[in-house]
């Protein structure tokens, strides 16, 4: 896990508080400010700061959202007057930074090492870490759980909701996309509601081992809705369902 070079950050009198959200796994940082009037600034043990679109910040290249959300990454270069983010599916490259850069991850299911491209457009109000207006929630175990063991993981919800698939027979969230037509599953890379699926470690904040959701709805431009558990976001966590938008790509793959 990257970490800033220290931790000084000043906060003004109207300012602000706090937050900061790290996913494991993931070479980047992610920090809620809560604004409370123009002028304020977020602190956190990172000492970064919140600043609307694209910026640099002690090393880091940050996107502030408008909502007060930011990501920052150390794994970034520039080009001529661009600055482009190596780790698109963290701190993404879109607008005047429309590109989609190589970065450190395996190939995705069936792209033959391609790494091109470019992130979807958003329709409506829909876009990458834009909070969904559906709250997550705390759930409980059910009695006769085989897999009680694995209880609050990623990929405990994604067979808890297909429940009659061998899910929990794929390994790691990673490697589903690969095992999954070795137990007789439709694999492919159009999102389709009611499916499953799969990010590679580090795609749209997978963690190391890769992460695994459920497809909730599906919107135009390969944007979707999903529900999760075990990501530490926008209220998620551990035995936490919690609900993102996310996109097709580099990385992306479903089981039906």
């Amino acid at each position: 896990m990257a970490f800033a070079s220290h931790s000084q950050s000043r906060v003004t009198t109207r300012g602000i508080a706090r937050a900061a959200l790290v996913l494991a796994g993931v070479l980047g940082l992610s920090v809620l400010a809560t604004q409370a009037g123009t002028g304020t600034t977020a602190q956190a043990a990172s000492g970064l700061h919140y600043q609307r679109g694209y910026y640099v910040d002690n090393g880091w290249l940050c996107y502030g959202w408008s909502n007060g959300a930011y990501h920052c990454t150390h794994q970034w270069h520039r080009s001529g007057h661009l600055l482009i983010s190596n780790n698109p599916a963290w701190v993404p490259n879109y607008g005047s930074n429309s590109r989609w850069h190589t970065t450190s991850y395996g190939a995705p299911l069936g792209d033959g090492g391609h790494t091109g491209g470019s992130l979807p457009a958003a329709p409506g109000h829909i876009g990458a870490w834009v909070y969904t207006g559906i709250p997550a929630h705390r759930m409980s175990d059910f009695a006769g759980d085989p897999y009680h063991g694995y209880f609050g993981a990623c990929t405990w919800y994604a067979w808890y909701r297909h429940s009659r698939e061998p899910l929990m027979r794929l390994g790691n969230a990673a490697a589903w996309a690969w095992n999954a037509p070795r137990f007789g599953l439709r694999t492919g890379h159009a999102p389709v509601a009611g499916a499953t699926v799969i990010f590679q470690p580090g795609v749209q904040g997978a963690s190391g081992l890769g992460h695994v959701a459920h497809v909730e709805k599906v919107y135009r431009n390969g944007w979707f809705l999903i529900s999760e558990m075990s990501f530490y976001w926008n209220g998620g966590g551990w035995a936490r369902v919690s609900y993102r938008y996310a996109h097709i790509g580099y990385g992306v793959s479903f089981i039906y």
